[in-house]
C-alpha cells in the first residue's frame, strides 16, 4: 500500500482507515452536517452522546454542536454534506460516487443516515462493509486529477481539459479531503486533512 500512498503524495507510513474508524467519522459528520441543515444541535449531541460517540468530534464539529455557531462554520459544514457521499460510498451505502457537477444534490444522505435515516443506527453499522483499496485508491486518483482540473480552471479562467465535463470547484475540494482521510493521507487527523494536487 505504501507504493499507492507515494502516488497521490502521502507517506510511507499511510494505512487505509479501519471500518469502525469511517463508521464512528459517518456519524459524527453527519450529525454536524444535519445541525448545519437545521437540525436541533441538543437533540443530535444528547444522540451522540447516548451512542458514545461525543469523543470522535473533531475540534470544529464539537464548536457546531455546542456553541452558537457563526454563519461561516455553518456554510462550511453544509458543504461538508459532500464529504459525507464520500464516506457512505466507502462504506458501501452508496452504489456510486456522483461525478461533482454544477448543481448536484446530495439530499438523499438524509434517508440513509441515522438518527433521522430509514435504517435503525444497529442495522446501518452492521450492513457497512468498507469498501477495498483498490476502489479506495481509485477514487483518490481520480478526485485528485478533477481537483487539478477544478484549480487550473480558477487559476486560468479558461477551459482547461475540455474532454473533463464541468466541475463544481467546492464539491471536488470537500470529496477530495474525504477521500484523503479514507485512505490515511499522510497520517492526518479529520481537520487537518490537505487535499494537495
Amino acid at each position: 500500500m505504501a507504493a499507492r500512498s507515494l502516488e497521490i503524495g502521502g507517506c510511507e507510513t499511510d494505512v487505509v482507515r479501519p471500518l469502525r474508524d469511517v463508521l464512528n467519522r459517518t456519524l459524527a459528520l453527519g450529525a454536524a452536517v444535519a445541525v448545519a441543515c437545521g437540525a436541533p444541535s441538543d437533540e443530535l449531541f444528547d444522540w451522540l452522546t447516548e451512542i458514545e460517540l461525543l469523543d470522535e468530534l473533531s475540534a470544529k464539529e464539537r464548536m457546531l454542536l455546542t456553541e452558537k455557531a457563526s454563519e461561516q462554520l455553518v456554510i462550511d459544514f453544509s458543504w461538508q454534506s459532500e464529504r459525507l457521499v464520500v464516506l457512505l460510498w466507502a462504506l458501501n451505502k452508496v452504489p456510486e460516487l456522483p461525478f461533482p457537477t454544477p448543481g448536484g444534490s446530495v439530499a438523499f444522505i438524509e434517508e440513509l443516515l441515522p438518527p433521522y435515516g430509514d435504517e435503525p443506527m444497529a442495522k446501518f453499522c452492521a450492513s457497512a462493509q468498507l469498501r477495498s483499496e483498490d476502489e479506495l485508491f481509485s477514487a483518490a486518483h481520480q478526485l485528485q486529477k478533477l481537483h487539478v482540473v477544478a484549480r487550473q480552471r480558477r487559476i486560468s479562467n479558461t477551459e482547461y481539459r475540455p474532454d473533463v465535463p464541468a466541475l463544481d470547484p467546492e464539491v471536488v475540494q470537500e470529496r477530495h479531503h474525504a477521500i484523503n482521510w479514507l485512505v490515511g493521507y499522510s497520517g492526518q487527523q479529520w481537520d487537518e486533512v490537505t487535499t494537495d494536487t
